[in-house]
């Protein structure tokens, strides 16, 4: 029904600077039964020392969400966005027909981050980019991220909900028929269908027409996402969507 894999059996890379647990097949680690889950392909748990950072790089055809949890962080990329993100913001970038980036801790404080990448629903999409604040609401959850935004969050062109839930209470959220979720524990000791989890530890949920419930005290990531063809609406937070056919201004096919 789901497998759950701690912090410590995820790769662990550390180059003087970055200190990263990779969730998937990244960079020189490859493992051909861990390369993605439906359409998620790179999950990455950072945190940047302070003054360094990753310099300009070249990223094709992928949606690259971040989502900032401690410091701050500096983006640049050449379509000429520039800004920080701060802890309670969520950043998407889509690097469509191609893009180069910069993400940079200015600060002396260490930054945390999840860095997430989504293979997009078409290729060669116009790169671009959004940043929204979010925070979690009475209810627990709060969408922040979905396809072209249309359920709230910054827009994934992808068939991907994101949300961020705080489990004092009891999360519960329907799996539709041909989806599966992502879990990922951001804070805290959540509990997820009697299985108890930490910090840094996730979990990838494959059944249908079942009710995954997280309940204890933690703060989590929840991915609902395709991991087969013709698959459901998402019900994730604010609704099911459909997959978007829009795209940005001047997206090319």
């Amino acid at each position: 029904m789901y497998q759950i894999r701690q912090r410590d059996q995820h790769f662990a890379y550390r180059n003087g600077w970055l200190d990263a647990r990779w969730h998937f097949s990244f960079s020189h680690y490859h493992d051909p039964e861990n390369v993605n889950f439906g359409p998620l392909r790179v999950f990455n748990d950072d945190v940047i020392d302070g003054e360094s950072g990753f310099p300009l790089h070249p990223h094709r055809n992928m949606e690259i969400v971040t989502v900032l949890t401690d410091g701050k962080l500096s983006h640049y990329d050449t379509s000429g966005n520039a800004g920080q993100i701060v802890p309670g913001e969520v950043q998407k970038m889509s690097a469509g027909a191609g893009i180069q980036h910069s993400e940079w801790n200015y600060e002396r404080e260490p930054v945390r981050l999840m860095q997430i990448w989504f293979m997009p629903k078409r290729d060669g999409l116009t790169p671009s980019y959004a940043q929204q604040a979010y925070s979690v609401t009475a209810s627990g959850l709060v969408v922040v991220g979905s396809p072209a935004g249309e359920a709230g969050g910054v827009p994934i062109y992808q068939d991907v909900v994101m949300a961020i839930a705080d489990t004092a209470g009891v999360i519960e959220h329907t799996i539709a028929p041909g989806r599966g979720a992502y879990v990922h524990v951001i804070e805290g000791a959540p509990v997820l269908d009697g299985e108890e989890l930490a910090r840094g530890d996730a979990a990838r949920v494959t059944f249908d027409h079942e009710r995954l419930r997280l309940e204890g005290t933690g703060r989590v990531l929840i991915i609902d996402l395709p991991v087969r063809e013709r698959a459901e609406r998402s019900t994730l937070g604010a609704g099911a969507v459909p997959v978007a056919e829009s795209e940005p201004a001047g997206a090319r096919g």
